[in-house]
């Protein structure tokens, strides 16, 4: 008896000691994805949904912290130990989301957080020395509303935090309204604005998993590390250089690396200007799962690059006759990518018009290729009979154009030569640079 008792006594402690290494994550989403995602401290969990659209797991968890619900950015606690159960409607997120289990309380708290309305862009209309004594203010609000609820000391104390960093990550952009709404007065931001947003660290590891630090961070980097850049293509280049500078927390600077990386490509439709860029990542970022995913995506964008072979590809007319790229070998052709909801794209359209009377006679063509699905089909044929426009008119209905072009945003444009190699994946529009490229080739 002794012995047996002895056994539950031992099993108690080990796991009490293990439960104190994770938090349990339970509940439903209905009408959602088939898995419910949440990002912590780095590393994203994912856990299937089971026929009644129920899931349930436990995070690895050390300490206490932020997370980020990943299916609509939102902010949760988490708290090893203890367990947490979510409830939510996809359809309606915001109206059916609710919490319960022993954070439950403190996830609600969060929940009204992200949803009250506390910052009026009206704001941004306040000279610089009003408008940060007023984000002073409502942080005071903010903070007094937090120590009105009476929770452990351990939260509060970083909640304290959150909370200046979530006001903080609105006043990061200032210097941008300020200068929309003022566009006579050449605004240039001033000590108050500049002491205010230097007193926020930048290697916060704890807050690392609030979406609103994270955010701030790339503000604040994007902010301090283009100065002096314009609109330079390379400005990403300043920003690399300012993280490596300021930022030594290795995690921090792994995801705000991976981030510049990432949009520098998704700016600039591939890898034009990153040279530099993809230097500092690969020689500075330690997270081989991040370094891994990047070059998974460079891999793909090289494929495009000048002088790569095309890829090939097949597209639909408005006779529902295939059109390849090979049909177009022998001259030079110029794509371009547009959608019936894009009204950018649409803008484009009489650009193009003139520039195919400008070049006839010469060896290029015009081909347009609209995105999306078979579904669409019927709104693309009802634009282009409504809306004349000259040249060779498609769809990529099966999507393999977009995937092989990678095609992240419209309007894109893309030139081929008459062997079939990429002159530009990512040309000049018509309403812009195009002529000096195309007189280059062409004449």
């Amino acid at each position: 008896m002794k012995r047996l008792l002895a056994f539950f006594l031992l099993a108690g402690i080990f796991f009490s000691c293990t439960r104190n290494d994770y938090v349990q994550i339970s509940g439903r989403m209905e009408h959602g994805d088939s898995i419910v995602s949440i990002w912590v401290e780095d590393s994203i969990y994912n856990f299937p949904l089971d026929e009644n659209e129920y899931f349930s797991g436990k995070i690895p968890l050390k300490h206490n912290g932020y997370a980020t619900f990943l299916h609509n950015s939102l902010n949760l606690y988490l708290n090893p130990g203890e367990d947490l159960e979510i409830y939510v409607d996809a359809l309606n997120f915001s109206s059916s989301l609710y919490f319960r289990g022993s954070l439950g309380g403190i996830n609600s708290y969060m929940k009204e957080q992200e949803v009250a309305v506390f910052f009026d862009k009206d704001y941004y209309a306040l000279e610089e020395v009003e408008f940060v004594d007023k984000m002073q203010e409502l942080i005071d609000e903010k903070t007094q509303l937090l120590e009105a609820k009476n929770f452990d000391e351990s939260f509060t104390r970083l909640e304290k935090e959150r909370i200046r960093y979530s006001v903080a990550e609105r006043v990061s952009f200032y210097p941008v309204y300020r200068k929309r709404m003022y566009p006579q007065e050449n605004y240039r931001p001033g000590p108050v604005f500049t002491d205010f947003l230097s007193s926020f660290s930048l290697n916060n590891e704890a807050l690392f998993g609030a979406n609103d630090y994270r955010a701030f961070l790339l503000n604040y980097v994007y902010w301090q590390g283009s100065k002096g850049h314009g609109t330079s293509e390379n400005y990403s280049d300043g920003i690399a250089d300012y993280i490596l500078s300021k930022v030594t927390n290795s995690t921090i600077r792994n995801f705000l690396l991976t981030e510049i990386v990432y949009r520098h490509i998704w700016e600039n439709n591939g890898l034009n200007g990153a040279d530099y860029l993809l230097s500092v990542f690969h020689r500075e970022c330690t997270n081989k799962n991040t370094i891994a995913y990047i070059d998974e995506m460079i891999k793909y964008w090289e494929r495009l690059l000048p002088g790569r072979t095309a890829p090939s590809f097949t597209v639909i007319d408005r006779e529902k006759d295939s059109v390849r790229l090979e049909d177009f070998r022998g001259s030079y052709l110029y794509v371009t990518v547009w959608a019936t909801w894009c009204v950018p794209c649409k803008g484009e359209l009489p650009y193009l018009d003139q520039l195919q009377k400008e070049y006839i006679g010469k060896n290029i063509q015009f081909l347009t290729i609209a995105t999306g699905e078979s579904t669409d089909r019927q709104e693309w044929r009802k634009f282009l009979n409504q809306n004349f426009h000259a040249g060779v008119h498609t769809l990529d209905s099966s999507g393999g154009f977009s995937r092989d072009y990678m095609i992240i945003s419209v309007p894109r444009f893309i030139l081929i030569d008459p062997e079939g190699k990429i002159v530009d994946s990512n040309a000049p529009r018509p309403s812009g640079h195009i002529r000096q490229l195309l007189d280059s080739l062409v004449l």
